[in-house]
């Protein structure tokens, strides 16, 4: 084979790759636009002290590159977050927020890492009341 010839086969692979490198690129970034964060997302459960007794609950949470961010029952009546962390050595989350005097304290562990339907599970207090809670990402 000549030079040239090696040369412009060299050009079709590298364009070859191109082509399909970017494609997949572009929806890596979709995805991390849209739920790359571990916590970012909508998450729906219940909280309560027995397991008769059961509240609703919704949690929204945003990533905004540095800090989590986000509400319980987002909305008019939205409480907002104080403090918000993620511990990405163990999975665990703590979120502390304060509404009319009470105090919030939500501490949970990630399950289903890897799934789109992920749950955080643990211990939730809401003034004197202490019970648990399961909230799965939809």
């Amino acid at each position: 084979m000549t030079r040239r010839v090696l040369l412009l086969a060299g050009l079709a692979s590298l364009a070859t790759c191109l082509a399909i490198d970017v494609p997949v690129a572009g929806a890596q970034a979709a995805w991390n636009e849209g739920q790359g964060h571990p916590l970012k997302g909508v998450w729906i459960g219940d909280w309560g002290v027995t397991k008769a007794s059961r509240t609703e609950v919704l949690i929204e949470m945003n990533w905004d590159g540095k800090a989590v961010t986000g509400a319980i029952n987002p909305g008019a009546q939205g409480i907002s977050f104080t403090k918000a962390e993620l511990d990405h050595t163990n999975w665990t989350v703590h979120l502390e927020a304060t509404s009319a005097g009470v105090r919030y304290v939500i501490d949970g562990k990630i399950e289903n890492l890897g799934s789109n339907s992920r749950s955080i599970v643990g211990t939730w207090i809401q003034g004197a009341q202490k019970g648990d809670f399961k909230i799965t990402r939809h």
